[in-house]
């Protein structure tokens, strides 16, 4: 439906430009949604605020050299290379090279692990006491070396980091005070690059618990950077139930925190297990604990997503994107399991509400790194690695792989966190974290927006005011629905606007899940928006969009696809008596891998064993509808 105000031309800006594929305008032509003036009731709001808000672009997790598995791979670039980096600057790669992004990011987490943050890049310092640990030798003197750095990291870790009950932290390395000095250095570092309206940054760390080599691992992100706690680690429990109670403790304390679960699909089936960390059946405190502290899971990273894999959904023709295969460390296969999965979450999460009375899994999504080097590296055409040593060049990524290291090529580029937020600022980027008003991308800035509720009347996705209805008439992702009182069925409005550098948009899914009368959970995937003039077939499957990557040259044209993709879609399968959840899934047209850039850089053929083109997306968070 076209519209008569600026609006349209924002849109044919960001559609001209998107399809240019390379814009300095097209930054700000991404926006959807015109800024509105700042309200003259409101108090210490940026130029850029827009009460309906606008999409910011970010990253929730990225490691630098005060990391100890990053440090001990000679890297000692630290947090401020990454936000130097992240908001545009050139800045250096632990390899050498120049790098910078051809857009900035709009905010940034660094989350350095916990255990023994910071102090393993002190040792490089010949001045630091710290060089003189006996654990510096075999820390600094590996340099270079690959496989003397891999054999210190493996010490490091079975001594210290994955204690069986013998073996404690180092006392020198994790000494209150030395963490005490390190973290406020930390926070000092992170304050010196917010700049409100311009670009944010938010204190975090990560919690790093994987026992038996299930994945645990939580990224805590703080809302305000004052009279912070030191970072509560691995080395206080393993038990994501002590994080919760150290996190409860923080909120009584007058801070505001959150924690993000991430790599579920390393878990091996703990992640999102229907029973606690002890083995035990999730209850009700349990799931409030839960939920109190985490409003967010990480989708996908470079380890892989966390979506959804084709065991567990066998009908779903996307669910073989960018799978793990292989532990973060020593030999063996990930155990493919319903716990691993982010979907499966949110339909278990149904059943347990039905029978405890709270859902522990409503989560929000957003995109991580999980990067290695201090740089964000989530562009498929610039893609720079995971780790330093092990993957920072185009040879190691594809012709070396490092004994008992998983493969390199199954590393994927960085995903994005995104939030729908007023402005530009701590208080409201987190905000937008905390209502889970989030989504994520696999790496490009598509913009997603979803609203949903019974009856929109005439507005359609994208009109002057849509928003502004959406935020009346219904709520936006991330939210519970509001009361049906007229048993309507569930409407959902729904749209994308492809991101500059990357490919036109395929279709918009909507992937539903709900619980039946007998307390079964479903799930079903609805092709809503599409692009050209396919038709879906008998058997209820959209054709594909085509193809049109040039394997040998590593690229590809947008003459297929749509920049942008919008509807309204009324759910022809609702039961008012029915819990259900709702979230988007965007797929953009196949665009080459970086693996397939990789490989023209070398000048080989990609890799026989991994696919040569990526179908890059976006997920939103679910919008929730409960009949109670």
């Amino acid at each position: 439906m076209k519209t008569k105000t600026f609006l349209v031309s924002l849109f044919a800006l960001a559609i001209f430009y998107a399809c240019k594929n390379e814009s300095k305008q097209a930054i700000e032509a991404r926006r959807p949604e015109a800024p509105t003036k700042v309200d003259s009731k409101t108090e210490g709001t940026t130029k850029g605020y827009n009460k309906n808000r606008n999409p910011y672009f970010g990253e929730t997790h990225l490691h630098t050299g005060w990391s100890f598995d990053e440090a001990i791979y000679n890297v000692k670039l630290g947090p401020e290379n990454t936000y130097r980096h992240a908001r545009g600057e050139k800045v250096l790669h632990p390899n050498g090279d120049t790098v910078q992004l051809k857009l900035p990011l709009d905010f940034m987490v660094v989350s350095d692990h916990a255990e023994y943050l910071g102090v393993l890049v002190r040792m490089y310092d010949p001045t630091d006491p710290l060089s003189k640990h006996p654990m510096a030798k075999a820390i600094v003197g590996s340099g270079n070396d690959l496989d003397a750095s891999t054999k210190a990291f493996y010490g490091l870790v079975s001594q210290t980091i994955q204690p069986d009950g013998s073996t404690k932290p180092d006392e020198t390395l994790n000494s209150p005070e030395l963490k005490r000095t390190i973290w406020d250095e930390y926070i000092k570092i992170t304050d010196k690059y917010n700049d409100p309206g311009k670009f944010t940054t938010l204190v975090g760390y990560e919690w790093s618990s994987q026992p038996n080599m299930n994945n645990q691992h939580r990224n805590v992100i703080f809302r305000s950077s004052s009279n912070l706690p030191v970072p509560f680690s691995y080395f206080d429990s393993q038990h994501p139930e002590d994080l919760w109670k150290w996190m409860d403790t923080q909120r009584d304390n007058g801070h505001t925190l959150l924690a993000i679960p991430h790599n579920g699909n390393l878990s091996n089936g703990t992640m999102f297990s229907m029973t606690d960390s002890f083995g035990n059946p999730i209850t009700y405190e349990y799931a409030q604990a839960r939920m109190r502290n985490e409003k967010l899971t990480e989708i996908i990273q470079t380890k892989g997503q966390s979506e959804t894999h084709p065991l567990m959904a066998p009908n779903d023709e996307f669910a073989g994107f960018e799978i793990w295969t292989k532990p973060v460390a020593g030999p063996g296969v990930v155990k493919i399991k319903e716990g691993n999965y982010v979907r499966n979450a949110f339909s278990n999460g149904l059943v347990l509400e039905k029978s405890i009375g709270v859902n522990p899994f409503k989560y929000g999504v957003v995109g991580g790194g999980d990067i290695h080097t201090s740089i964000v590296s989530h562009e498929e055409y610039a893609h720079t690695g995971e780790h330093n040593l092990k993957s920072s060049s185009p040879k190691a990524r594809l012709l070396i792989n490092a004994p008992n290291e998983p493969s390199k090529i199954e590393q994927g580029t960085a995903g994005l966190s995104n939030v729908w937020a007023e402005e530009n600022t701590r208080e409201s980027i987190y905000d937008a974290l905390e209502r889970k008003e989030t989504w994520g991308t696999s790496g490009p800035r598509i913009i997603t927006r979803i609203f949903a509720g019974y009856d929109f009347g005439n507005t359609q996705p994208g009109d002057e005011n849509w928003a502004e209805i959406g935020y009346q008439k219904g709520v936006p992702m991330g939210a519970d629905m509001k009361e049906n009182t007229n048993d309507k069925p569930v409407q959902l409005m729904v749209y994308a606007l492809k991101g500059p550098n990357s490919g036109n948009l395929d279709r918009i899914q909507v992937v539903k899940g709900w619980l039946d009368a007998s307390g079964e959970n479903h799930t079903k995937i609805y092709d809503v928006a599409w692009s050209g003039d396919r038709k879906i077939d008998a058997a209820g499957k959209l054709p594909p969009v085509g193809n049109t990557v040039d394997i040998r040259d590593a690229s590809y044209t947008n003459t297929i696809g749509s920049s942008e993709l919008k509807t309204k879609w009324t759910d022809p399968d609702f039961d008012a008596s029915q819990p259900a959840y709702y979230y988007l899934r965007v797929i953009e047209i196949p665009t080459p891998r970086w693996s397939t850039y990789d490989a023209k850089a070398l000048g080989i053929a990609p890799p026989k064993d991994f696919p040569s083109t990526i179908q890059e997306r976006a997920w939103s968070s679910p919008i929730w509808y409960n009949p109670d």
